[in-house]
């Protein structure tokens, strides 16, 4: 499936707030489709604080870190000037899955689905070598 590239104004505005989290392999595929070395491409990302998710058995919260496109001047490292994802076609799971149009019950389905891959080992293991984000501020946790 191709993604094409939008650029209205509540598809962005996420992209101006706090772009999408990655799941394991996003990153490989950004830093392919920048024609980057992994580990070259790991200065377009910072380790940010992640998401609070709560044990549906014991009603214990926890967060589980997260690796997210950095914030420069307010906007996610990929838009480019006219609002475009230089990436949107493998774009990461927290941007190309997630919207302002779904329901609270189907974001709460995928964010649950997210926080259960980002507590893959080696998803931390990279998180741990990437530095805090500066910006980064969820709502509503």
């Amino acid at each position: 499936m191709t993604r094409t590239s939008c650029a209205c104004t509540a598809c962005v505005a996420c992209c101006h707030r706090q772009p999408g989290p990655l799941v394991p392999g996003d990153l490989e595929k950004i830093a392919a489709h920048l024609g980057e070395p992994v580990e070259v491409a790991k200065a377009h990302f910072w380790a940010s604080g992640g998401a609070l998710v709560q044990d549906q058995r014991t009603g214990r919260q926890f967060r589980i870190g997260s690796i997210t496109p950095r914030l420069v001047r307010g906007r996610c490292v990929f838009l480019d000037d006219a609002d475009r994802c230089r990436v949107h076609a493998v774009a990461p799971f927290g941007c190309a899955y997630f919207d302002t149009h779904m329901s609270a019950a189907e974001g709460q389905r995928r964010g649950t689905w997210l926080a259960l891959q980002q507590q893959d080992d080696d998803y931390q293991a990279v998180r741990r070598t990437l530095p805090f984000a500066t910006s980064y501020k969820p709502k509503g946790y």
